[in-house]
């Protein structure tokens, strides 16, 4: 026997009772209209909302906008002492530049330099993080890149026997030794303006607790990148380098960081000759880079474009790259640098892209400038 027949026969049994439908099966009234067209429950109106207090009492969050940096337009301050820099993108063996630079330049100027030699557009986070006592993986195997380090910043372990407490924050924070770096630059003016955008502001410190007096010893500076210079870093002179003397100009690196989502790092590391020589004087001053030797490029930055890229070692590379002039034309905005699916555009800005008649720049010989500083 179908439902509607039970229903049907129900109703004739108990002509008082209520027509039954599926909801007032479970106990609840129905509200579809009868053939008479009135309804065989009672219609329940929709609750109220309850009104938005607003409550002025409460304070309003400050409203701070993070200052825009500016890019760098001019090259640095002449100087006659060139330092010889390896820069490899990290997990892509075949793609690195070898290049003297002053050591005049800032990290602003390093900064526009990487986005020059990588073909990066530059509309992503970036920040500069220096290491000291860096140890390098083999060169046959990750050439150019850092395998570990150790901060010169952390302070050597307190004696258990007098000081407990400071003994067991030391060994507490042991850790950051091998993970921190000796200092960070951006491109925010300070340290609140780099949390408002992708940090977070530390508390104050609280010097009579032993725990908060170290974390406050071994805090990672932050710095301006147009504030630090390459001889801040990698002084002529070794024992007034930023480790103060603690170890040599070779065992300081830099690491690159760009567009944390993508992961990008570029390895900057001292390159030294087979005699060891990594530093140059000359007499005339100045203050433009120059090339030595460049192989590959990265992927494109556009995920979309990227399934299409050849492998990175086997991107084409300009050889208007070793143009001494070119790199200040890239900074008046008279050329620009584009990776692409199968080789690196440089050109002049205004012009459609097109294929350009170049080849990998393999390791050349170049006659440094000047004399080996010693």
């Amino acid at each position: 026997m179908a439902l509607t027949d039970v229903l049907n026969t129900t109703r004739q049994q108990f002509p008082s009772t209520t027509a039954y439908t599926s909801s007032v099966g479970r106990g609840i009234p129905s509200k579809r209209p009868l053939e008479n067209g009135e309804f065989d429950g009672v219609e329940i109106p929709p609750s109220p909302k309850r009104p938005r207090v607003l409550d002025d009492s409460l304070p309003t969050p400050p409203t701070y906008q993070v200052p825009i940096p500016k890019p760098v337009t001019s090259l640095p301050d002449p100087c006659n002492t060139f330092i010889q820099l390896r820069f490899q993108l990290c997990r892509f063996k075949g793609v690195y530049r070898v290049a003297l630079i002053p050591l005049s330049f800032t990290f602003a100027h390093l900064y526009r330099y990487i986005l020059f030699l990588f073909g990066w557009s530059g509309r992503h986070i970036h920040e500069f993080e220096v290491y000291s006592h860096v140890e390098l993986y083999s060169k046959t195997w990750r050439p150019g890149e850092i395998k570990r380090h150790r901060s010169c910043r952390f302070p050597e372990a307190p004696d258990p026997d007098k000081n407990f407490d400071a003994w067991s924050a030391w060994l507490t924070l042991s850790w950051r030794a091998e993970e921190d770096p000796v200092l960070r630059m951006g491109p925010y003016r300070c340290m609140h303006d780099a949390a408002l955008a992708y940090r977070r502001p530390l508390p104050p410190a609280n010097q009579d607790n032993p725990w908060d007096k170290l974390l406050a010893q071994v805090q990672v500076p932050y710095r301006y990148e147009k504030d630090v210079t390459l001889g801040d870093v990698w002084s002529r002179h070794p024992k007034q380098n930023i480790s103060g003397g603690k170890c040599a100009n070779p065992e300081l690196a830099v690491k690159f960081k760009y567009d944390p989502d993508a992961n990008w790092e570029v390895h900057i590391t001292v390159d030294p000759e087979n005699d060891g020589q990594y530093m140059w004087t000359t007499s005339v001053p100045s203050s433009r880079p120059e090339l030595i030797s460049a192989r590959g490029a990265p992927p494109s930055e556009n995920p979309r474009k990227a399934r299409h890229d050849i492998e990175p070692k086997h991107k084409v590379v300009p050889y208007i790259l070793l143009r001494p002039e070119s790199f200040e034309r890239y900074l008046k905005g008279e050329l620009t640098s584009v990776v692409g699916c199968a080789e690196l555009f440089v050109q002049e800005k205004g012009r459609p892209r097109k294929h350009q008649t170049t080849q990998p720049l393999l390791p050349m010989a170049a006659a440094r400038p000047g004399q080996r500083v010693v």
